[in-house]
């Protein structure tokens, strides 16, 4: 079932955060502790592999929103695109990671190398390979650990086809999704201002006014 509405997310869940510098699969069991990190992007963010394919399709930036609308009049079966660390072999050791280097690098041969390549289905089919792998090690992720909740945040959770596919999914294995509706996927400031008040409701006392700033702490390390 998906579910746009504010109301309070239950927990345990998992969470799905896709934007343009994270891809992460998280545990989360309580909104002021650290959540578990199940699994990241080991090379590009799913966000930037649309930028990235964008710019190969000339396509204006930021390209998630682009390659959505393009991809709409495309055939997303046109072009078997790989699916990054889903083979057998990579999932002892990576079951909950991604990886799309591997398939910007296809789509920029494919378009290098096919004569007046169809835009429409390049795009669809990125856009499909894509969704594919997100919302099967998410929907996967919920099912292995018990958890019936699955949170879908960031940028990239505003892409139809991602939104789609994981409530199909969701829906096929009796998990509840939530999505934020579409003008808040891309507000980050929505997104730190309803933490902060989820911190606040729990009586958690703010941070010195030294507090570092490092973009590239861990999420898992990060203590309020």
């Amino acid at each position: 079932m998906l579910r746009e509405d504010g109301g309070a997310i239950e927990l345990p869940t998992v969470a799905l955060l896709v934007s343009g510098g994270h891809t992460s699969l998280l545990l989360v069991r309580d909104l002021v502790t650290d959540g578990v990190l199940l699994g990241e992007t080991i090379d590009d963010a799913a966000g930037e592999a649309f930028d990235k394919v964008a710019r190969l399709l000339k396509l204006p930036y930021p390209g998630g929103p682009h390659i959505d609308r393009v991809a709409t009049d495309g055939n997303p079966a046109a072009i078997r695109f790989p699916r990054g660390l889903t083979l057998p072999k990579d999932l002892s050791e990576h079951r909950y990671d991604f990886s799309f280097s591997g398939l910007k690098t296809a789509v920029a041969r494919y378009v290098e190398t096919t004569e007046k390549p169809s835009i429409p289905d390049v795009a669809a089919s990125f856009r499909e390979s894509v969704a594919d792998v997100l919302t099967k090690k998410a929907v996967a992720a919920c099912v292995e650990h018990g958890v019936s909740r699955l949170l879908l945040g960031g940028g990239v959770a505003a892409n139809a086809r991602i939104r789609a596919l994981a409530a199909e999914r969701c829906a096929e294995n009796g998990i509840e999704l939530r999505v934020p509706p579409l003008n808040l996927c891309t507000d980050n400031g929505a997104m730190i201002a309803a933490l902060g008040a989820h911190l606040v409701a729990r009586g958690v006392a703010p941070s010195d006014l030294d507090f570092p700033v490092d973009s590239t702490l861990p999420v898992e390390t990060v203590h309020v």
